[in-house]
């Protein structure tokens, strides 16, 4: 789960107990209710339940429906936006915000803005991931100036190019959380050693095909993964085996998984039925690149056999 998402969870979480404590509060002395409601109110509404179904929205719409968040940095300023704006909404209403005429009633429509500003990034973002692409809308272009991390969550199916050309660190699921989301994409080259303006226009042939095959392709793809097919001893992987298969035939394959999904993979009962390209959908990793180390991993133990 991607750090915003986790961070929404959290804010949630702690809204949740900031509103209990207030319920407690408001059951304990009546005389309080009316000048209190609008905060618990909001503090519930918007604190916990709007948070926690942005944390879960931002993290499984993009995976489930294989398509990004049109843009993934306004996750952030969602968050802040959004918690900024509530904070000084529920400060400011219990000063007066609501009936003055001053200042204190300025920073409480300020404020609303603010939230009311994080929400439209939030729809916006969601609506886009749920819109099929390929309609005719003109494709993002990517540029020296923006975040590795920002290109590879924008279009996660060029994890493979940026690995063939050099960028071999990215591989590492570790390194595509860390380092990738602060560098940009000229420094990344420089300090790669890779012509610049070459990459980038590599990059932009490929994500834009890429997603013109996702989008044309992914639905009917879809509809026949759903019923996944089962693999024999030396057979290659395929999208369209079933995790729980290949790990039963190929157990070494299992470190893969772990790898870049994590060991709580499997405690999931669905992966005894979902298959390699709904599960690397689901964690927005690159088809091809499971794939070949899965084929990898098979190669290096028939040889073995043999």
């Amino acid at each position: 789960m991607q750090q915003y998402a986790k961070l929404f969870i959290k804010a949630a979480l702690i809204y949740l107990v900031l509103g209990v404590l207030l319920g407690i509060f408001m059951g304990n002395f009546p005389h309080w209710i009316a000048k209190v409601r609008f905060v618990h109110i909001h503090l519930n509404l918007l604190g916990f339940m709007t948070m926690m179904i942005a944390s879960v929205a931002y993290h499984v719409i993009p995976r489930f429906n294989a398509s990004p968040l049109p843009w993934p940095e306004g996750v952030k300023y969602h968050f802040f936006l959004h918690n900024i704006g509530l904070l000084g909404l529920v400060v400011t209403h219990l000063a007066g915000g609501l009936w003055d005429t001053g200042l204190t009633h300025t920073l409480f429509i300020l404020f609303s803005l603010s939230t009311g500003a994080g929400l439209i990034i939030m729809v916006y973002n969601l609506y886009g991931a749920l819109t099929p692409k390929g309609d005719g809308t003109i494709p993002i272009k990517i540029t020296g100036d923006m975040k590795v991390g920002a290109v590879l969550a924008q279009f996660p199916n060029t994890l493979p190019l940026f690995i063939a050309s050099g960028f071999k660190s990215l591989s590492n699921p570790v390194a595509r959380e860390t380092f990738a989301k602060i560098i940009t994409l000229e420094k990344a080259c420089d300090k790669h050693g890779v012509p610049l303006i070459p990459f980038l226009e590599k990059l932009n042939q490929f994500a834009q095909s890429r997603n013109q095959n996702t989008a044309t392709n992914n639905t009917p793809q879809m509809s026949t993964t759903n019923e996944g097919k089962k693999i024999s001893w030396g057979e290659r992987c395929d999208k369209s085996i079933m995790v729980g298969s290949l790990i039963k035939t190929y157990s070494d394959t299992k470190a893969i998984f772990e790898k870049h999904y994590g060991a709580g993979c499997f405690s999931c009962p669905g992966q005894a039925i979902e298959t390699i390209e709904q599960t690397a959908q689901m964690h927005n990793v690159s088809i091809d690149l499971i794939l070949n180390e899965i084929n990898s991993v098979i190669d290096s133990v028939i040889s073995k056999q043999n």
